[in-house]
């Protein structure tokens, strides 16, 4: 069974996408993972990321996007996430990398399903759970890039998953929201879990934080003494919990979603530090979903 790991923020412009899009390349073509990627967010950076427009075009007209999974959850009917499935075809390496793609029509899709659900019904909140489960078995991992927020789908994404990642800045307004997301996340399940409990006995446990990865630093050596303090901090409040990888810019990073070839991928002698730091930071993320327990 596959483990399931949201990436999050409530912030955007941290580099979520980037850094769960990476990761995931990483571990297909270094770590010979089978990974799902699954793009929530309604921006489809993810799926653009990998797939040329046209061909997603040609996708979304005879597959569908998970635009159309929300839209049979809203109407109450049956749907199979295997149908709108994207393989990578790119790059050797990324054989085993999997995609189920987005589109700009869920930015309304939160909105229909709380009007029709309420924002508070629980069967609102687990339809990516229930309907990714026959997907499990034919990945090691799942990776949910979520919204930056804690709509519906974002929900969806934390319902579904057994960890969540927070990917941050060095700064400030990046790290100040950290508590706040945990808090956030326990309570939408706290909320859930009581009504379960009273109609079925039953409960969902919550995701687990596996780390606070900290992107685009200033330097590929670290950061600067602003982020390097504020990373220091962040370390004295939550310990482990923090990477001790972290990945620092690159100016490729705006080139490869035009070229669709993840920079864990590509080879290139100029993405050569990057893809190493991509590849710790894979590795990290390894040994801490294979430790006994996890």
């Amino acid at each position: 069974m596959a483990k399931i790991i949201s990436f999050i923020n409530f912030k955007g412009g941290v580099g979520k996408t980037t850094l769960c899009v990476e990761t995931a390349a990483s571990l297909v073509g270094h770590f010979n993972a089978k990974v799902l990627l699954i793009d929530l967010d309604p921006q489809t950076n993810a799926t653009f990321s990998l797939m040329r427009e046209q061909e997603w075009e040609a996708h979304a007209k005879t597959k569908g996007t998970l635009r159309e999974f929300f839209l049979a959850c809203y109407e109450g009917k049956p749907f199979d996430l295997s149908s709108i499935r994207y393989e990578y075809d790119k790059h050797p390496l990324g054989r085993n990398l999997h995609l189920l793609p987005s589109h700009l029509e869920l930015f309304g899709m939160d909105l229909r399903l709380a009007t029709r659900f309420g924002f508070g019904d629980i069967r609102a909140k687990i339809f990516l759970r229930n309907a990714v489960k026959n997907l499990s078995t034919n990945y090691d991992f799942i990776f949910v890039d979520c919204p930056p927020n804690i709509y519906l789908a974002t929900q969806n994404g934390l319902f579904a998953s057994d960890h969540y990642i927070v990917v941050a800045l060095a700064e400030y307004l990046s790290t100040l929201g950290l508590a706040h997301i945990q808090k956030s996340i326990s309570g939408i399940f706290e909320q859930a879990n009581e009504v379960l409990t009273s109609v079925s006995g039953a409960s969902i446990a919550v995701p687990t934080i596996m780390g606070i990865i900290f992107n685009r630093l200033r330097y590929v050596t670290g950061g600067t003494s602003s982020e390097e303090s504020i990373m220091n901090r962040t370390r004295a409040d939550y310990g482990d919990t923090v990477f001790s990888h972290q990945v620092s810019q690159s100016t490729q990073i705006a080139d490869r979603p035009e070229q669709k070839v993840p920079i864990a991928l590509s080879g290139y002698a100029v993405d050569r530090k990057y893809e190493q730091q991509m590849r710790d930071v894979a590795q990290e993320f390894y040994d801490r979903i294979t430790r006994p327990g996890v």
